[in-house]
This record gives structure tokens, sequence and C-alpha cells, in this order.
């Protein structure tokens, strides 16, 4: 290719541009974009409520369990003021080690609980958005969406028109009442 000629192809490559930027590029209308809540699939899906009930059922459980442990704590302290001046030296001493000792068993089993429930919850968590990627996925590849958002990722505003949560809580619900996974 000569100079001149190469010149010429540069120039009209650049007026196609110019005249038509997306020449060649698929057009707008061609894309489609959604998004999804994750947030409201947990809120709203079977799976998500049953993992947010497991999660309540556990702290409450713990919750219970606490407060008999420091009513055993307080009942002691009680026990102490009661009887200060009827106790020996050594029982008031055993006494008042029995309640410090309870009260670092306090301390750790309030600490060991809310590291479970934290654990329990980013395990259920985790289940919950893998399942969700997936869906998000397949409905992407089925319907050719270009890309789906998920809202809870700083979009300040989308159009309620382009939100698939429904349709994922649907799916979703769909499998866990019937057991299935739905495989890629």
């Amino acid at each position: 290719m000569t100079r001149k000629s190469a010149r010429l192809f540069l120039i009209s490559l650049c007026l196609v541009f110019v005249t038509n930027p997306l020449s060649g590029f698929a057009s707008a209308e061609d894309h489609q974009v959604a998004y999804i809540d994750s947030q409201r699939i947990v809120d709203e899906s079977k799976a998500g409520k049953e993992a947010l009930q497991k999660l309540e059922d556990f702290k409450k459980k713990n919750e219970e369990e606490l407060s008999k442990k420091a009513k055993e704590i307080a009942d002691l302290e009680e026990e102490l003021r009661k009887k200060k001046f009827a106790l020996s030296q050594e029982a008031m001493n055993n006494l008042e080690e029995s309640i410090r000792k309870k009260n670092i068993d306090l301390k750790r089993f309030k600490e060991d609980k809310e590291m479970e429930l934290k654990d329990l919850y980013f395990r259920h968590l985790n289940e919950i958005k893998e399942r969700i990627i997936q869906i998000v996925q397949q409905i992407g590849h089925e319907k050719a969406y270009t890309v789906i958002f998920n809202k809870d990722e700083s979009i300040i505003f989308a159009h309620p028109a382009y939100d698939l949560t429904s349709q994922v809580i649907e799916i979703y619900d769909r499998e866990v009442s019937t057991g299935s996974k739905g495989e890629k």
C-alpha cells in the first residue's frame, strides 16, 4: 500500500467513525441491562427466610443460655452480699473465686456464641449468594443480557422495569420447593 492510499484509507476510516462512531459495533438497543436486589432476595426468598429463621433460633437459644448463666452469677453475688458477715474468710474467698470464674466463663461463652453466629450467618449467606449468582447467570444467558448489576453494589438509580429480583426469587423458591439446585 502506498503512502497516498494509506492516507486515504485512514481519512475514510476517520470519516466513518466521525459520522457514525458506533458503526461496526452493536447499537445501544442491542444491549440489555438489568439488576437484582440481593438483600431483597435474602429477605423474601424461602431459602433466605429459612436461613434468617435458623440464625434467629440460634441467637434466641444462646440468649436463653446466657441469661441462665448471668442469673447464676447474680444469685451467687446476692448470696455473698447477704452472708458476707456470716461466712468465714475462706468460704467468702471461695464464693468470690466461684463468681470470678463464672464471669470469665460467661464472657467466653458470649464471645464463642457471637463467633458461631457470625460463622453461621456467613455460611448461609454464601450458600444463598452462590445460588443467586448461578440463577442470575442462567437468566443472563437465556435472555441475552449484556450486563446484570447487583443493586446493593453502588447503583444510585435503576428503573424498576429492569429489576430481575422477583424473577430470581421465583426461580430460587421453585428450586427450594422441589429440592433441586438447577445445573448450569
